[in-house]
C-alpha cells in the first residue's frame, strides 16, 4: 500500500522555501489571509510532523507542485485527485513579478481575462467570471469586494476548476482561485525587494522571519509592501497599494501547531479611462475601433480622482493536531472587516440601445433609431413598416458624465472545523473527511448619486472638474447572510490504491437577505430573503492505469444563494468531467487533460446598462451551458528547462446560442524557464511566456427585438496574444537582479477586454510595452 496517499501526519524533512520578495513602507489597512495551508519551514535536519491540512513547502519542480489542498481541504497528491486543480508556485510568481493575480493565472488551462481588470482579481474560469465570490484565501471564501489580493503575501495559488461544493460552495460555477498565503518559518530569512518600472511598478517589499529568540517552538514572519505607481493611461492616474502581515506559529508539540496571521491592506485603484465604441461599427465586427476623438492611451476626459479606495483587516487563526496515526483535526477561524470609499466618474445619459436594434435583423445600428412609420398604428410590413432615423449616439463635445460616491462596509466571521480519519480495512484503504463551516456577514452601502459634472469635451480632455453632490443620501442599502455547511467526503482505495471511489455530501443552509431604507423617512423597506437549504453532492472514480497514469470521471452538483434585482434565487447546476493525469521524471513533469460539461441556472452578471442608467436592473440573470476540453503540461523537461504549456477549447453559449461576452472559445499559453547551473552564466535564469485568447463577444445584446428577432452581438474582440520576457541573476545567494519586459513587441491600440459599448462595462485598451527592474537583497 502506498502510504504517501494517506492524508495523515507524516514525519519528513522540511526544506526552507525559496526566498520571497517585496516591501513594507506603509502600515495602512488590509487584505486577506486565513488558515495555514503551507507548512512552516524547519531548521535543516530537524524532523517535524506535517499535518494533513497543510502542503509541503517543497515542490516537485520550480513550476510544478505535486500536491494540493483545494479538493476537500486535505492534502492530496494531484495524481490521485479526481478533479482539475492547477498549482502556481512561488518560483513562478517570482519569475513573472505580477502586478495582479491574473498575470500568473493566465498560464493555467481554462483561465482567461475577466472584465474590469483593475479590481476584484477578476478572471474567467471555464467560461464563468469569478466575481461575486469565487476567491478564497487559505480556504476562506471572500465576497465580491473591490480589492485585489496583494502579491507580497502570496505563497502559492491553487486553481480548482469546476464547481466545488466543499471548498467554495458559493463560488462561481467555473471554479475557484484559492490563494495560499505565506507562513512563519523556523529558518531565519530576511529579504528586501525594490521594483522600478514604466507603469504598474514602483513597489517595495520587506519579508523577514525565523524563530523567536532561537526558539524551536515559536516562529514569526512579517511581510509588508507599499506601491505608488502610475497607470498605463496617465501619469496622473495612480494606483496605490499597501499591506502589512505579521504572523506567528506556535509548535505546541510534534503533533499540534497553532498559527495566527493578521493582514491589513489598503488600495486606491484608478477606475478607468473614458471609451466609446465607434458608432459606425457594423454588427458582428471583429477588431472594433474607438469612436473618433478617443485615444487608446489617454484618459479622454476621465477625472484623475475617479477611484475605488478600500481597506480591510483580516485575522486568521488555525489549529491543527494529530490525535493518533489515523485521526487529525483542524479548527480555523477568520474575522474580516472590509471598507470601501469610492468616488467615481461614470458615463451618464447616453441613449438606451433597445430602439437602436434593427427590428427585422436584430443588428445594432448605433447611430440610428427605429420606429413605426405611424406610431399610432400596428406594424404592417407593407403599409406601416419600422423605419430608421439617423440619430447620433453621442456628441463628442458634450458626453454626459456624473459622479457617484459610495461607502461600503462589511463585517464577516468564519469558522471551520475538519477531521480526517484514515483506516486500512483489510485490503481496502479508507479516508473519511468530515467538516462543518459557519459564516456570517452583514454589510451596508450608502450612495450619493448623481454628482453634477460638466460634460466631457473631447477637444479639452484634461479639463478638471469635481462633482456637486446632493446634500442627502440617495440610497442606503443593507445585506446579510448566515450560512452553515456540514459535509462528509468518503474515499475508498482498492487494489493497493489503484482504484479510488469517492463520494461526498454537503448540506448548505442559508439565510441570505437584502434590504434598503427610504432615504427620506429612514424606514426600512421590505426585505428580500432566501431562507432555505440544499443538499449538494459529488461522485468520482479514479483508476491508476500505471503508477504514473490516472484516469478519472466525476460528477458534482452545486448551488449558491444570490439575490439579484431584489429577487432571492438559487444559482444551481451540475458538472460532468472525465480526464487523465500523468507524471514523469519522478513527479517533476505532468501532462493532464479533461473534458467537461457545465450547466448552470440563474447565473448573474452586472448589467452593462447600469453604468449609464442608474435605474436599470443591476444584474442580468440567465441560464448558461458550457462544454469543452483542456490540456496542461507543467514541470521540468530537463535539469535546466521548466515549461508550462496549456490549451483549452470551450463552447460557452447563452440560452439563444450566442457567444457569452468576454469568453473566447480557444485559449492557449506557454511559459519557458531556463536556468544556467554551471559555467560563466551560472546563476542566470531566462524565462519567456505568451498567452493567446481567441475571438470574444464584446457586448451582451438584447434577447429579442420588437418583432421577436434574436438580437445579434454588436462587436467581437479580435484574437490576440500577450507576451512577457524575463531575466534573473542571483549573485552569491545574497543579491538577486530581475528584468521583466511585458509586451516586448509593443502591441497596443486595440481593445483587449470589453463588456459593452461604453466605459464602465469593462471596456479596456491593451497596454503597451512595460519594462520593470527588480532588486532583492537577502541578509
Amino acid at each position: 500500500m502506498n502510504q504517501s496517499l494517506l492524508p495523515r501526519a507524516q514525519a519528513r524533512r522540511i526544506r526552507p522555501s525559496a526566498p520571497l520578495v517585496f516591501s513594507c513602507l506603509s502600515l495602512l489597512a488590509v487584505a486577506p489571509l486565513g488558515a495555514q495551508t503551507t507548512a512552516p519551514t524547519a531548521p535543516e535536519n530537524e524532523v517535524v510532523v506535517l499535518s494533513p491540512f497543510t502542503v509541503s513547502a517543497e515542490s516537485a519542480d520550480r513550476y510544478r507542485a505535486g500536491e494540493a489542498i483545494s479538493a476537500v481541504r486535505v492534502r492530496a497528491p494531484l495524481l490521485d485527485t479526481a478533479s482539475s486543480i492547477s498549482v502556481i508556485t512561488r518560483d513562478m510568481i517570482d519569475d513573472l513579478a505580477p502586478g495582479r493575480v491574473f498575470d500568473v493565472t493566465r498560464y493555467v488551462a481554462g483561465v482567461q481575462e475577466g472584465r474590469g481588470i483593475q479590481f476584484q482579481d477578476r478572471m474567467i474560469i471555464r467560461g464563468f467570471e469569478t466575481q461575486n465570490g469565487a476567491r478564497t484565501v487559505d480556504n476562506f471564501l471572500q465576497s465580491a469586494d473591490a480589492d485585489n489580493v496583494e502579491e507580497s503575501i502570496i505563497d502559492r495559488i491553487e486553481v480548482s476548476k469546476g464547481p466545488n461544493a466543499i471548498l467554495s460552495p458559493a463560488g462561481a460555477p467555473g471554479g475557484s482561485v484559492n490563494i495560499i498565503t505565506k507562513a512563519p518559518s523556523f529558518r531565519p530569512s530576511r529579504t528586501l525587494t525594490l521594483q522600478l518600472g514604466q507603469f504598474n511598478a514602483q513597489k517595495a517589499t520587506l519579508d523577514v522571519g525565523g524563530p523567536i529568540a532561537d526558539s524551536k517552538s515559536l516562529a514569526y514572519r512579517l511581510v509588508g509592501s507599499h506601491q505608488d505607481t502610475r497607470t498605463y493611461w496617465s501619469s496622473s492616474a495612480k494606483n496605490k497599494n499597501s499591506a502589512v502581515a505579521p504572523m506567528i506559529t506556535w509548535r505546541i508539540s510534534d503533533q499540534t501547531q497553532f498559527t495566527a496571521k493578521l493582514v491589513a491592506a489598503q488600495h486606491e485603484i484608478f477606475r478607468e479611462p473614458a471609451l466609446i465604441i465607434d458608432p459606425a461599427t457594423k454588427s458582428g465586427t471583429v477588431d472594433p475601433k474607438l469612436a473618433p476623438g478617443f485615444g487608446y492611451n489617454g484618459l479622454n476626459g476621465t477625472q484623475t480622482w475617479s477611484a475605488v479606495k478600500t481597506d480591510s483587516l483580516d485575522l486568521f487563526a488555525n489549529l491543527t493536531t494529530t490525535i493518533n496515526e489515523n485521526l487529525s483535526v483542524r479548527v480555523a477561524a477568520n474575522a474580516r472587516r472590509y471598507n470601501s470609499d469610492s468616488d467615481q466618474e461614470f458615463v451618464n445619459g447616453l441613449p438606451g440601445l433597445n430602439n437602436r436594434y434593427n427590428p427585422y435583423t436584430g443588428e445594432l445600428t448605433l447611430n440610428q433609431t427605429w420606429a413605426l412609420t405611424n406610431t399610432s398604428l400596428a406594424h404592417n410590413a407593407t403599409t406601416n413598416p419600422y423605419i430608421a432615423t439617423p440619430r447620433a449616439y453621442f456628441n463628442p463635445g458634450a458626453i454626459g458624465v456624473r459622479g457617484q460616491i459610495q461607502w461600503t462596509q462589511a463585517e464577516t466571521a468564519n469558522f471551520q472545523t475538519d477531521a480526517v480519519l484514515t483506516h486500512q480495512l483489510g485490503v481496502v484503504s479508507s479516508q473519511t473527511v468530515v467538516g462543518f463551516g459557519y459564516s456570517r456577514q452583514q454589510g451596508y452601502s450608502r450612495v450619493k448619486d448623481p454628482g453634477t459634472l460638466p460634460a466631457i469635451d473631447l477637444s479639452k480632455p484634461t479639463a478638471y472638474a469635481y462633482p456637486v453632490y446632493p446634500a442627502n443620501l440617495t440610497a442606503h442599502n443593507g445585506n446579510a447572510y448566515t450560512n452553515m455547511q456540514g459535509f462528509i467526503n468518503q474515499r475508498l482505495g482498492f487494489f493497493e490504491n489503484r482504484l479510488y471511489l469517492t463520494g461526498g455530501l454537503l448540506r448548505y443552509s442559508t439565510k441570505t437577505q437584502s434590504w434598503s431604507w427610504n432615504v427620506n423617512t429612514g424606514i426600512a423597506n421590505p426585505r428580500s430573503v432566501l431562507d432555505d437549504g440544499k443538499n449538494l453532492w459529488n461522485l468520482s472514480a479514479l483508476y491508476k492505469v500505471r503508477d504514473n497514469v490516472s484516469l478519472y470521471a466525476s460528477r458534482s452538483i452545486n448551488a449558491s444563494p444570490v439575490i439579484a434585482n431584489n429577487q432571492p434565487l438559487w444559482r444551481s447546476g451540475e458538472q460532468d468531467e472525465i480526464g487523465f493525469k500523468t507524471e514523469f521524471a519522478g513527479g517533476k513533469l505532468s501532462l493532464n487533460g479533461a473534458y467537461f460539461q457545465i450547466a448552470q441556472t440563474n447565473v448573474t452578471v452586472p448589467n452593462p446598462a447600469r453604468q449609464n442608467d442608474p435605474t436599470a436592473p443591476e444584474q442580468l440573470v440567465s441560464d448558461l451551458k458550457n462544454k469543452g476540453y483542456e490540456f496542461e503540461l507543467m514541470g521540468r523537461v530537463s535539469d535546466n528547462l521548466s515549461v508550462i504549456a496549456t490549451y483549452s477549447h470551450l463552447k460557452m453559449r447563452d440560452a439563444l446560442g450566442r457567444m457569452v461576452r468576454g469568453v473566447a472559445d480557444n485559449n492557449a499559453s506557454t511559459l519557458l524557464s531556463y536556468r544556467f547551473t554551471d559555467g560563466e552564466a551560472k546563476g542566470l535564469t531566462l524565462n519567456a511566456g505568451v498567452s493567446y485568447s481567441g475571438k470574444r463577444a464584446g457586448d451582451a445584446p438584447i434577447n429579442y427585438t420588437v418583432l421577436n428577432v434574436t438580437g445579434k452581438t454588436f462587436f467581437f474582440l479580435k484574437a490576440h496574444a500577450v507576451d512577457t520576457f524575463g531575466a534573473t541573476y542571483r549573485l552569491n545567494d545574497r543579491y538577486t537582479f530581475r528584468l521583466n519586459v511585458d509586451n516586448m513587441f509593443d502591441r497596443k491600440n486595440y481593445l483587449a477586454v470589453a463588456g459593452g459599448v461604453f466605459w464602465g462595462t469593462g471596456l479596456t485598451t491593451a497596454t503597451g510595452r512595460n519594462i520593470r527592474f527588480t532588486t532583492t537583497v537577502n541578509w
